[in-house]
Order: structure tokens, then C-alpha cells, then sequence
């Protein structure tokens, strides 16, 4: 009987298998644990499980100030100031419309941004209560 796979836990039967996080896998058990893609090239792992590179970084990499959510190394980002934002999440808080590179901003707090049509039409916050 082999020795069982660190991914299912069955026995390997198999004539071949994997050395992975210094245990027996199943060729087939290496996956992310996140997409359950197959990991043939590199891996990433946390707590005895295994990650592909984006869900790794996803889970455990930097957090984009607009949606709390990880970012991963293929993600587009803006960068304003010291933080990062997914392309997505960096948007006008009044309008919703995605805020380009270079275009003027009104920074509202480190997180929210008001784009300047908006803020010229007077939609932002009062500047004597903030509301």
C-alpha cells in the first residue's frame, strides 16, 4: 500500500507522483485550492494548501483601497498617492465613472475621489461641512 496522497488523502498506486511541499501528491491532487486549476509549473502555499500565482496574491498580496479585495500580479491598478486600486474600483465616488490616468481629481479622503466635472458642478461635498 502507498503512502496516501497529501491532497486526498487515497493511497499512491500510481507509478508516478509528485513531491510537493516535501509529501507525496497524486499528479492529478496538485491544484489550486481556490480555481482548482492544474499546477504544473509553480505553486504557492499557505497553511498546507496549494495556490496557483493569482489566487495566491488574491488572497494574500496587497489589498486594493477601493474593494478590500487582494490584487493579483496580472491585475491593472492605479496607484494615487501611496495607494493601489484595481482599474475597476478607482472611480468617481458622485458618478461612478473610472477615473483615467493623469485626468483631475478632487481627493475626498485617501479613499474616495470625486472626478472633476463633478466637482465642478458642485455635486462634491460642501467645503464648509464636508456634507
Amino acid at each position: 500500500m502507498g503512502d496516501p496522497c497529501a491532497g486526498c488523502n487515497k493511497p499512491i498506486l500510481d507509478k508516478f507522483l509528485l513531491n510537493v511541499l516535501e509529501r507525496g501528491w497524486h499528479a492529478t491532487c496538485v491544484r489550486c485550492c481556490e480555481c482548482h486549476q492544474p499546477l504544473a509549473d509553480k505553486c504557492f502555499s499557505r497553511e498546507s494548501k496549494l495556490y496557483c500565482r493569482n489566487d495566491f496574491f488574491r488572497r494574500y498580496g496587497t489589498k486594493c483601497s477601493g474593494c478590500g479585495q487582494g490584487i493579483a500580479p496580472s491585475d491593472l491598478v492605479r496607484k494615487p498617492r501611496d495607494k493601489v486600486f484595481h482599474l475597476n474600483c478607482f472611480t468617481c465616488c458622485i458618478c461612478r465613472k473610472q477615473i483615467s490616468t493623469g485626468e483631475q481629481l478632487y481627493v475626498l479622503d485617501d479613499n474616495k475621489f470625486i472626478c472633476k466635472d463633478d466637482y465642478m458642478l458642485g455635486k462634491g461635498p460642501h467645503p464648509m461641512t464636508g456634507e
